[in-house]
């Protein structure tokens, strides 16, 4: 299935780098990536981490830096996906952080939360650099900004320009002409005055973007120092993520006595004692602005949380025109929508004032997709696990004008036969074969003439299917010469006496050929003196020869076989 979008994490060439793909097969997976040295090169290989699904074709995906949450665009909407969940607190009072998905299970639709405000075509998605906010864009140009902690739209961005479609979006910070970060001054890059009273700089946070390591499997694999740091125990789940990013930024290279920071507190580092409060202020009101945004998020998670609880809405409109099938309703701000007429309230004439109400029925999505999902391994078990084999013949019997090939019972799974074809030395035979799949499995034989004496043929069976083409195994055959007449095989019909089929049967074991009791494709004439009984109808059916006695007489005293239309039966 073609890859529709690809993020790749920092890190790969040090081993401990992400891959997230989506696919249009609706899923988005997680893979590991491990660079080795080999001599002058370096290999790569990949281990497949997790696989999140859902019920329609991915577009985009974005991945936040701590590579906890994974948010995708896809037809039915905007999702996040949680790749940890916390697990309840135990006796002792702690938690443990789980991670979702993983070899052998995917995360389904119901895992995911949606952002219920959003259009459902979202073709591109992009995430700030803190992940506290997302910015979404639909197939028809509307561009929406979200609170990632909320899920609630903070701003919608809808222009002309945009009318044409949107294919991508990309979040970034802002350079210091346009209000970034002042601790880019350290570089060089000095901002105006005026400009930087009249432009405030965005609150960066101090988060931890030290990514989760998830493990293959903590039992199999060794975890090395970076990953080890994931293994931590949570004691609450509101405190859970502010306790689990201090004690990785304790463990993780993204501490602040990583070198990176080191360098900036170097450039800070003043000369004298005032300069040295002067930061310590600094950061001690970075600690209060940091208390104030946990206070503000969990707040809106309270908020949010109690607005999902009623998912009615409700709207006012005015009846502008009515028939029977159809009515305009009429909008408070004169805007006109059609509704089916068997829906409004008896006694609705123009000019009436109706409110209609609309509910999500969370319920029987649910249930729809657990049956669809049911349907869908249904469908896999019937039709994706299994496919037809290809037919196996052998030679059954060889003379020396024809032979008889014969083949194993048709595996055709849930397949549908469409047609058998006989090939003779890599050319296709005009060869009458059973038409359906129950006919070739009755009979498992044809019978094909026309071949000249003492010759070598090589056959093979080729059988088309709903689900492809297969061809069976070559099988390799000689025609008998003349004076070999152990290709004979006949069967007999109504004699003079059974004395004389018994002195027919010593005949034919002293010249090597056999006899059978029934009529099949493998004989090769019909031995009787009357033209009655049932062998003898099931032989004209056949098209088999039908001779007199005498003839097996000439074939033992000439040595070789006799044509049968000198002893056909008159």
């Amino acid at each position: 299935m073609a890859i529709s979008s690809v993020h790749v994490t920092p890190g790969v060439l040090a081993g401990r780098g992400r891959i997230y793909t989506a696919a249009r097969d609706h899923t988005c997976k997680q893979w590991r990536v491990r660079v080795e040295r080999q001599g002058p090169r370096y290999a790569g290989r990949t281990e497949l981490l997790a696989t999140l699904l859902y019920t329609t074709a991915i577009s985009d995906i974005a991945v936040d830096a701590s590579e906890t949450r994974v948010f995708v665009a896809t037809a039915a909407g905007l999702f996040q996906s949680n790749l940890y969940a916390h697990t309840q607190a135990g006796a002792d009072g702690t938690g443990a952080l789980t991670a979702l998905g993983g070899t052998g299970s995917a995360v389904y639709s119901e895992n995911h939360v949606q952002f219920a405000a959003a259009e459902t075509d979202v073709v591109a998605v992009g995430l700030s650099c803190d992940g506290t906010l997302a910015v979404s864009a639909s197939r028809d140009g509307v561009v929406r900004v979200w609170d990632t902690g909320s899920r609630q739209c903070l701003r919608t961005i809808s222009d002309k320009q945009l009318a044409g479609g949107v294919s991508g979006v990309s979040v970034q910070l802002a350079p210091p002409q346009l209000g970034g970060p002042r601790t880019l001054a350290t570089a060089g890059l000095l901002r105006p005055d005026a400009m930087a009273e009249a432009v405030v700089a965005p609150r960066i946070s101090s988060i931890s973007f030290a990514p989760l390591q998830r493990l293959l499997r903590a039992d199999t694999t060794e975890a090395t120092a970076f990953e080890a740091a994931v293994k931590t125990r949570l004691s609450g789940s509101r405190e859970s993520m502010a306790q689990f990013d201090a004690q990785l930024r304790q463990d993780s290279a993204y501490s602040p006595t990583s070198r990176a920071d080191s360098r900036l507190l170097g450039a800070l580092r003043p000369a004298d004692g005032s300069a040295r409060k002067q930061v310590a202020d600094l950061q001690q009101q970075m600690e209060r602005l940091q208390r104030h945004n946990a206070r503000t998020r969990a707040l809106n998670d309270e908020l949010y949380q109690s607005t999902r609880m009623t998912e009615t809405r409700s709207a006012q409109f005015t009846v502008g025109k009515l028939d029977a099938g159809m009515a305009l309703l009429l909008t408070e701000d004169y805007q006109l929508i059609e509704f089916p007429s068997v829906l409004l309230p008896r006694g609705v004439v123009l000019g009436s004032v109706v409110n209609i109400d609309v509910a999500r029925d969370r319920d029987t999505e649910r249930r729809q997709r657990s049956e669809f999902r049911e349907l869908q391994e249904q469908i896999l078990e019937s039709f994706g696990t299994r496919q037809p084999q290809a037919p196996v013949i052998r030679v059954g019997h060889t003379t020396q004008t024809w032979a008889v090939l014969e083949w194993e019972p048709l595996d055709l799974a849930a397949a549908e036969l469409r047609s058998l074809h006989l090939y003779r030395d890599g050319q296709r035979m005009m060869q009458a074969m059973p038409a359906t799949a129950e006919l070739a499995n009755r009979t498992r034989a044809v019978k094909t003439t026309g071949l000249d004496v003492g010759q070598t043929y090589e056959f093979k069976v080729e059988m088309r299917t709903s689900a492809g083409t297969f061809f069976s195994n070559t099988v390799s055959l000689t025609t008998h010469a003349l004076d070999n007449l152990t290709g004979v095989r006949v069967c007999f019909g109504e004699c003079e006496s059974q004395d004389e089929i018994d002195a027919l049967k010593d005949t034919l074991r002293r010249i090597g050929a056999s006899w059978t009791d029934s009529v099949s494709l493998s004989i090769t004439h019909f031995v009787a003196r009357y033209k009655s009984g049932a062998g003898y109808e099931a032989a004209l059916r056949c098209n088999v020869p039908i001779v007199k006695p005498d003839w097996v007489l000439a074939c033992e005293a000439n040595g070789k076989l006799q044509p049968a239309i000198k002893f056909h039966l008159e």
